[in-house]
């Protein structure tokens, strides 16, 4: 239960200077039945503690001093904290310490209790994974209760080896002090205090954000989207082909030399941002005479693999004879202006032969891909269907 004794004249003053009053919800239960559940909830992975906890005595809005008082003279007192800084204290009396090394130790509680001693930094660390699933637990349990004006989220800090310096540690401002006791193995028993730090501004900002209507999102934000990033520049790069080679070819290649493609190699030009994002997927084939490149789905302008955007590794790397002899010159960008008419009616359909090699300065005829065939004339202005390749 709640202790009932008159607070003294500071701790009043604190109160009433941070706004606590008997207008808001009271979680004096959800503070009890939040820590009982998370001891029992921690102690499960410790086979054999079988952690049984009393009635919670819950203090809400006691001073750092009130709360040093109900401290137990030994044991392991540590200091925690949230992600924001705000610090207050956890304290374990030496029963339970010794509880928990010997359950980890030997397996289980000793009946007989020992004499108080000083913690270790091995005790400490024997005690870290209760406590760190203590304030996990206790955080679930603790999530919807109304009035809530305690951390979120508590963490393990450091242990305090002088009680003496807790002044300096933490600031004299309102806490919530939990005392609870505890027993475990047979008979055991031992205390448990946890010493949130209070802040009513939390409590009122969780409430107007409860009350706070969801904003409904726009339902033309798409087209607003678009317009304010339209006219943000865009880098595209159109790309041809793409080869795999060896990298010993690569390395030993000189000024001259040439790769070879098959006419499949063209069927899937892709247009490209940074990151290989692909805008845009079409087909190299000519129109008219001229160069020109198909744009749609995979469908439209190919079929198999390279319609499908799948990157076809080139063969095996012939001699640097062999490439001489026998290789067709690489594709470069080819430009195209933007058309400002219509597609006009269809004219020189395109024959089902494909290019390659021969020389790459000389102008490309009517049978370039089967893809090309029964496509309509697009006039292209300033495209000159002679000039090189690459």
């Amino acid at each position: 239960m709640s202790e009932t004794a008159p607070r003294p004249v500071l701790a009043r003053i604190v109160a009433a200077h941070q706004g606590m009053g008997d207008g808001g919800p009271d979680p004096t239960a959800d503070l009890q039945s939040g820590l009982s559940r998370a001891i029992r909830m921690a102690s499960i992975p410790f086979e054999g503690l079988f952690a049984r906890p009393a009635e919670v005595q819950v203090s809400r809005g006691t001073t750092l001093s009130d709360s040093m008082e109900a401290l137990p003279e030994t044991g392991l007192l540590a200091a925690i904290e949230d992600h924001e800084g705000r610090r207050g204290l956890v304290a374990l009396s030496h029963p339970l310490v010794d509880a928990l090394i010997e359950i980890q130790t030997t397996g289980r509680v000793e009946e007989v209790e020992l004499p108080a001693r000083n913690v270790t930094r091995i005790d400490e660390a024997l005690c870290r994974d209760f406590l760190d699933l203590l304030f996990v637990a206790f955080a679930k349990e603790t999530a919807k209760a109304p009035g809530r004006d305690w951390p979120d989220r508590i963490t393990y800090g450091s242990r305090v080896k002088d009680r003496g310096q807790l002044n300096l540690l933490l600031p004299e401002r309102g806490y919530h002090r939990l005392k609870v006791d505890v027993t475990v193995g047979q008979n055991r028993s031992g205390q448990i205090v946890l010493v949130l730090p209070r802040d009513p501004g939390m409590a009122r900002r969780r409430a107007a954000g409860a009350k706070a209507p969801a904003k409904e999102r726009p339902q033309d934000w798409a087209t607003q989207v678009l317009t304010a990033l339209g006219p943000a520049p865009l880098t595209l790069n159109a790309v041809l082909m793409r080869v795999t080679l060896p990298l010993g070819q690569v390395e030993a290649m000189e000024e001259g030399e040439l790769i070879p493609f098959d006419p499949s190699d063209l069927r899937s030009v892709t247009l490209e941002g940074d990151g290989d994002h692909v805008f845009a997927r079409g087909s190299l084939g000519q129109l008219g005479g001229k160069r020109a490149v198909r744009l749609g789905p995979p469908d439209d302008v190919g079929r198999g693999a390279a319609a499908q955007g799948t990157r076809i590794p080139a063969p095996a790397a012939p001699s640097n004879a062999a490439l001489n002899d026998a290789a067709a010159p690489a594709m470069a960008d080819v430009p195209a202006a933007r058309s400002p008419d219509p597609m006009a009616a269809a004219g020189n359909p395109a024959s089902d032969t494909m290019q390659s090699g021969g020389d790459p300065a000389a102008p490309m005829d009517d049978g370039l891909l089967p893809e090309a065939a029964g496509l309509p004339d697009l006039p292209m202005a300033g495209f000159d269907p002679n000039a090189p390749i690459g």
